[in-house]
């Protein structure tokens, strides 16, 4: 029987150290994969993710029994993460300036990754995201995140879900629908 994660840090704050790797092991693929949405760095995921657990560890007797332990442990990734990305030193190209002030390497220079503030946009984004596809149906957010995440189409999600085209369709319609009732009501 699968213990609830309430149910696995009650354990642990009475002595049984066992529960929290039973817990660490269960979110440990999803922190990295939220991480690595965040920084876009393996190295530094991996950092964030152990940083994360280590404060969730040392803050767990905080933790509020009636809240989501997932969503309190992605808070604390997505904290982390944002500090990282603030702390990140920027490169100041004026000191590559000639002495006219312009800066030949300038156009030589191409970075196709976000800048920290497009970072921190899109990770809040996906922060607000996840919290509200945790609040609809299971039917219409795996039909939802099989649209957007991986790309699908409809026929595909069918038959991967072994349901007709005209629900897997009616599914992500009224999934979307919900999303955008629930960040209308979080003014989002």
């Amino acid at each position: 029987m699968k213990l609830s994660d309430e149910n696995l840090i009650a354990s642990y704050l009475e002595g049984n150290d066992k529960s929290l790797s039973v817990l660490i092991d269960r979110y440990l693929d999803d922190s990295f994969r939220f991480a690595m949405s965040i920084v876009k760095d393996e190295q530094v995921a991996e950092d964030i993710v152990q940083e994360s657990f280590i404060k969730a560890w040392k803050n767990v007797r905080r933790f509020i029994p009636t809240n989501n332990f997932r969503k309190w442990l992605f808070s604390i990734i997505h904290n982390t993460a944002i500090d990282y990305l603030r702390a990140k030193k920027e490169i100041v190209f004026s000191q590559f300036e000639n002495i006219n002030g312009e800066n030949p390497y300038i156009n030589q220079i191409k970075d196709d990754a976000m800048l920290p503030d497009e970072l921190l946009n899109k990770a809040q984004n996906m922060f607000y995201m996840q919290s509200v596809l945790e609040e609809i149906n299971p039917k219409y957010r795996e039909v939802i995140l099989l649209k957007q995440d991986n790309d699908m189409t409809f026929e595909n999600i069918g038959k991967i879900l072994k349901r007709p085209l005209h629900t897997v369709k009616s599914q992500y319609r009224r999934g979307i629908v919900l999303v955008a009732r629930l960040l209308k009501a979080q003014n989002i």
